[in-house]
């Protein structure tokens, strides 16, 4: 085996700091709130090009008179297409926004290349049915890993993957970086990539459970996460520079799904060794050996003595 690292030592000091963090977040649910997008808000999105703006500060200026607009540069840096949002619903004078860009740069320079309205009761769907996919997400994974595991196991996993979840609407919501159904894609993917990482490692305990002579389950937890750290590291690396390419070289909704993944893949691959394991090593504290997982340790062969 290899050299054990000593992780069950930091399991308390990065709950507290988890704990710190996800704090924050409540608080700045209500100090900035969540930045939603059109998918989750009733409002008419339009995608406009002005062949003659010079640059996204003016066409923000150019509508500051109306309430809640807010625009987006769509393309590189030499584009002239850009996306407004705002809270004018279906039915209401559309043209305001229209009217404005019209007077600032000429109804030649301005063209409409695309409007869409959400209705309030279509978003307040879309929000409660994403709500509900992630639970059932959720349960459904407790479930398998119950069933493939034990009951501590599957909820040490299953608190490991709430943790991501808040420590990346933590980032959303001080970043103010948008909510829509892009970003929420990019969380459920962690869901599914970070529990892939915690059951690697909750195999390996499975494994050394019964191989190891020690007195305290968190030895077998230390030398676990020491054998699939390589594992871990290599695995979240590759991915991480693959989602750093789509950032560097997109731009808008896969630029925000690029930089929601990249948060949480250090989230994931942080609480699958010390957010996971520090709560099955509580649940386990009174742990004895002859109590094992699914096995006793093993018995030591018997020795033959040899008489005469």
């Amino acid at each position: 085996m290899k050299d054990r690292i000593n992780f069950s030592k930091a399991f308390l000091p990065c709950a507290i700091i988890s704990l710190v963090l996800i704090v924050s977040g409540v608080v700045g649910l209500f100090v900035r709130g969540i930045n939603f997008g059109i998918d989750f808000k009733p409002g008419m999105i339009e995608e406009v090009e002005i062949s003659n703006a010079a640059g996204i500060e003016e066409v923000r200026d150019a509508l500051s008179a109306f309430g809640g607009v807010s625009v987006k540069k769509i393309g590189g840096a030499d584009s002239s297409f850009y996306q407004i949002r705002s809270g004018i619903s279906e039915g209401d004078d559309d043209s305001q926004i229209t009217d404005a860009l019209n007077a600032k740069y000429g109804a030649a320079n301005v063209s409409v290349q695309k409007t869409d309205f959400i209705g309030s009761s279509m978003s307040a769907s879309l929000a409660r049915n994403s709500i509900l996919l992630l639970l059932g997400t959720m349960v459904l994974i407790w479930l398998y890993a119950t069933v493939r595991f034990h009951w501590d196991f599957a909820l040490g996993a299953i608190i490991a993957l709430i943790h991501d979840i808040f420590i990346m609407f933590t980032f959303i919501i001080w970043s103010q970086l948008e909510f829509s159904t892009t970003v929420l894609a990019a969380v459920l993917t962690i869901v599914g990539y970070s529990i892939n990482a915690t059951v690697v490692i909750l195999d390996r305990v499975r494994y050394n459970l019964p191989l190891m002579e020690v007195k305290k389950f968190g030895e077998i937890l230390d030398q676990s996460l020491t054998d699939t750290l390589t594992r871990s590291i290599i695995t979240t690396a590759t991915t991480f520079f693959a989602v750093l390419a789509l950032y560097i070289f997109t731009t808008g909704s896969i630029k925000d799904f690029a930089l929601a993944m990249m948060v949480g893949l250090l989230s994931g691959f942080y609480s699958s060794i010390f957010i996971s394991s520090g709560f099955i090593n509580l649940t386990r504290r009174n742990w004895k050996p002859e109590f094992g997982f699914h096995h006793a340790l093993p018995k030591k062969p018997a020795q033959t003595v040899v008489v005469g």
